[in-house]
């Protein structure tokens, strides 16, 4: 049996010093569009200072069991 956990987005972000940051966001719906995945990571990237997107990451998570 296969029982879905979820999904997480997580945007990388990179400073202008060379600080890395990462925001998480739990509980995405299933199969997110990649349009839509890079609109959030410019969404973060505006809200943040001086600082610039390097990527998003989806993470799906399942578990299997007998």
């Amino acid at each position: 049996m296969i029982q879905k956990l979820g999904n997480k987005l997580q945007v990388q972000l990179e400073g202008v010093e060379g600080a890395k940051r990462t925001v998480s966001f739990s509980n995405v719906v299933e199969d997110p569009a990649e349009e839509k995945i890079l609109a959030l990571g410019d969404v973060v990237d505006s809200l943040a200072q001086n600082s610039a997107t390097k990527g998003v990451i989806l993470t799906t998570q399942a578990r299997y069991t007998k």
